[in-house]
């Protein structure tokens, strides 16, 4: 494992990193570390650093946002009524995060339609 001392995300050499062991320290002392979590906002995987230690904080260094946990009822895929959380910006209003919402679900009936389809009458 090493440790990096940078002022800003975009000081990360992606190059000569292990993203799985090396962490990276701010002047303030708050040490970040590659998350195994997605940033839903952007879909993309590896680009979530998360703090070590007892507080919790996630930034996408690609859509450069803080992110939190947001949960929502699943009322459109069994089991219906459970929760279901996602890493969002964690400046989003209450309005944008419904709007995601609603088109995350769109999304997601479309491919249970093609799932069904494929598994009934065999791959498209």
């Amino acid at each position: 494992m090493a440790t990096f001392r940078i002022k800003d995300f975009s000081e990360i050499d992606f190059v000569n990193i292990d993203p799985a062991r090396d962490q990276f320290i701010f002047p303030d002392g708050k040490t970040f570390r590659f998350s195994d979590y997605v940033c839903h906002s952007c879909w993309s995987g590896g680009t979530v650093l998360e703090t070590v230690g007892d507080e919790e904080k996630f930034v996408c260094i690609l859509c450069g946002e803080e992110l939190s946990w947001h949960e929502f009822t699943n009322d459109f895929l069994p089991p219906i009524g459970d929760t279901l959380s996602y890493l969002l910006p964690k400046s989003w209003s209450e309005e944008q995060l419904k709007q995601w919402f609603a088109e995350y679900r769109e999304r997601r009936i479309a491919e249970e339609k093609v799932k069904e389809r494929i598994l009934t009458q065999g791959k498209e």
